[in-house]
């Protein structure tokens, strides 16, 4: 018991022996297919945000498709969607990435470490881009709150539909909240991520990477590039940004999403409680959960195939069917497997 985060908040010792139970689950032997790492995908492009920050950016696929728009998590950078944007594209779609400040290859200006900033560099980028489409966004981990505030702040007349991936709405566990991260649940725990981000960021950043996969964890080719675009950020940045993501509580904000929602969820994450993700289907007016049983945080990476599927079958829908039709419609073999 804890009383200043709230009666059922997880004191660390009950925090560690989750994680090394969920840590047992992982195996070492990788029996699922890997495709090649690369960073060789695309022709990257800048642009200056309205506070004169330099971004990374890339624009994939015709430019008369519709549009998708990938937005990575913490600690992470547009390289993260390898695996989709090839077969995206194939599908007739227009798919856009971009680092984040403080993230990949984009500037580390020192200033905007939070959401919101995001929020409004996301808003900056639709602008220059011209993504004159309604857009389907999709949003893993922070994505998913870069893109509620995005709704939140500029509206939703440009998006036709949000693809959340494996987020809790808030991760602080609150009296009536008890759904939140695993770990990074209270502010002292993210007091001990500022701390290992200061004093001990090469072993976190394999922390990070091994933490985001499910049952069957990252070959080691996987592991080298994925530890390779983590130390790409800034960690004094991700610091300060832990804490103002972390701090959010987004749960009044769900039923005010007015686009429809596919929120697919890792059946083996070890990031977020799973109820506390389902939460975000259940509460959005058009709103879908999908549960991939074996992946875990990045399962668009550990499953590409099936993500990319549902993501090309929902993008598609969006612009072709009514919101309260949307997911009636969707039949095929992949959506029945859910």
């Amino acid at each position: 018991i804890n009383a200043e985060y709230g009666e059922l908040s997880l004191p660390p010792m009950v925090v560690s022996a989750r994680m090394a139970s969920r840590a047992r689950q992982i195996r070492t032997s990788v029996s699922r297919a890997t495709a090649p790492c690369t960073t060789a995908i695309g022709h990257p492009k800048k642009f200056r945000t309205s506070d004169g920050v330099t971004l990374k950016y890339t624009d994939h696929g015709d430019r008369e498709g519709l549009p998708v728009l990938l937005l990575h998590g913490w600690g992470a950078n547009g390289h993260y969607f390898q695996r989709n944007v090839p077969q995206l594209t194939r599908a007739g779609l227009r798919c856009l990435t971009v680092d984040h400040r403080g993230m990949g290859d984009s500037d580390k200006p020192g200033h905007g470490h939070r959401v919101s900033r995001i929020a409004a560099d996301v808003h900056d980028l639709v602008s220059h881009a011209q993504i004159d489409q309604p857009m389907i966004m999709v949003g893993t981990s922070l994505g998913f709150t870069i893109i509620s505030l995005y709704l939140e702040i500029f509206g939703s007349e440009r998006v036709s539909g949000v693809c959340f991936v494996d987020q809790t709405c808030a991760m602080y566990q609150r009296p009536g909240w008890y759904h939140g991260a695993l770990t990074l649940n209270n502010p002292a725990m993210c007091a001990d991520l500022t701390a290992a981000l200061q004093h001990n960021w090469d072993s976190l950043a394999e922390d990070v990477v091994r933490g985001g996969f499910g049952s069957v964890g990252p070959s080691e080719e996987e592991f080298v590039f994925l530890k390779e675009q983590v130390l790409k950020c800034d960690p004094g940045h991700l610091a300060r940004l832990m804490q103002d993501h972390a701090n959010l509580d987004l749960t009044d904000l769900m039923p005010q999403i007015r686009v429809p929602v596919l929120n697919c969820i890792g059946g083996q994450t070890q990031c977020h409680e799973i109820r506390g993700m389902e939460f975000i289907g259940e509460t959005v007016p058009w709103g879908k959960n999908v549960t991939f049983q074996e992946q875990g945080h990045f399962l668009y990476w550990e499953d590409p195939d099936r993500f990319n599927q549902c993501l090309i079958d929902f993008s598609h829908g969006c612009h072709q069917h009514q919101p309260g039709q949307l997911f009636s419609s969707l039949k095929d073999e992949v959506w029945q497997s859910f």
